[in-house]
């Protein structure tokens, strides 16, 4: 049994936020704020409009004192970058997307993110890493980053006028987190959920490697024309996100792949 007594909300501070393709530094000030306010502490920033986007005026003005988050932002190319390491990503959108990851509600996450915390100490395990995904101002996130995550998330905000901006989204979804911690899943029981997430979900690194070993071989079998845009992989990462895979089964799956590939 472990000896350290489990505090949720301390591992708040191990959940990754990050901003795709952000325009304002307002923005990202405001957002290191509502991390601050409810316990997060780690943001990555991709492609943002300016290359020192945390050290823009705007963005250290509107951080309110929240320079700590700003100061060890991290920031990288794509999407993919910032997913290394992670085990499983929800992706932020108020539209509903064809072959779309399960969907959650932000009570649903934070309630589905805090007992897989749990259920991390209960088995002495690492707790999971997991990322919440908000895409640019004007665009959000396009169908192809939303496919990169695990799940969907949505607020439940007013059906005829749902248009949240950047930062208010993150401080919804971190105050979520913050009363699922401190209240467990009242709100919204785990137990309701389908698909739940796995504990032992493979680094998304590794799926993304296997997704294009996966490719070469549907290719080499020419079930998939390479100048021909189809839904092939798109399903198969629709799969693979409602199931999730274990290191082992990613392995497995490799495998199966590379004896193809061999064979042909």
């Amino acid at each position: 049994m472990p000896n350290i007594q489990f505090t949720p909300t301390h591992q708040l501070a191990q959940i990754r936020i990050i901003l795709v393709r952000t325009s304002h530094p307002g923005n990202v000030g405001q957002v290191a704020r509502a991390m601050a306010n409810m316990g997060l502490g780690e943001l990555y920033i991709t492609s943002p409009r300016f290359a020192d986007m945390c050290a823009q005026p705007d963005a250290i003005a509107l951080a309110s004192g929240a320079t700590d988050v700003l100061q060890n932002a991290v920031i990288v190319d794509d999407l993919a970058s910032a997913l290394q390491g992670v085990n499983c990503a929800y992706a932020f959108s108020a539209r509903t997307r064809d072959l779309a990851p399960p969907l959650r509600t932000s009570g649903e996450a934070a309630a589905e993110v805090v007992q897989l915390f749990r259920a991390a100490h209960s088995a002495d395990l690492a707790p999971p890493k997991v990322a919440f995904v908000f895409g640019a101002e004007r665009s959000g996130l396009v169908n192809d980053e939303v496919m990169q995550c695990q799940r969907l998330c949505q607020i439940e905000a007013n059906p005829e006028y749902n248009s949240l901006n950047l930062a208010q989204a993150v401080q919804v979804m971190t105050y979520s987190l913050r009363q699922a911690a401190l209240h467990g899943d009242v709100v919204a029981p785990v137990s309701a959920l389908s698909q739940p997430v796995m504990l032992d979900a493979a680094d998304l690194r590794k799926h993304e490697g296997m997704l294009a070993h996966w490719e070469q071989m549907l290719i080499k079998l020419e079930m998939v024309d390479p100048n021909i845009p189809t839904e092939t992989m798109a399903r198969l990462r629709a799969l693979f996100a409602r199931t999730q895979l274990s290191d082992n089964e990613v392995n497995f799956l490799r495998g199966i792949a590379g004896a193809v590939l061999k064979a042909k």
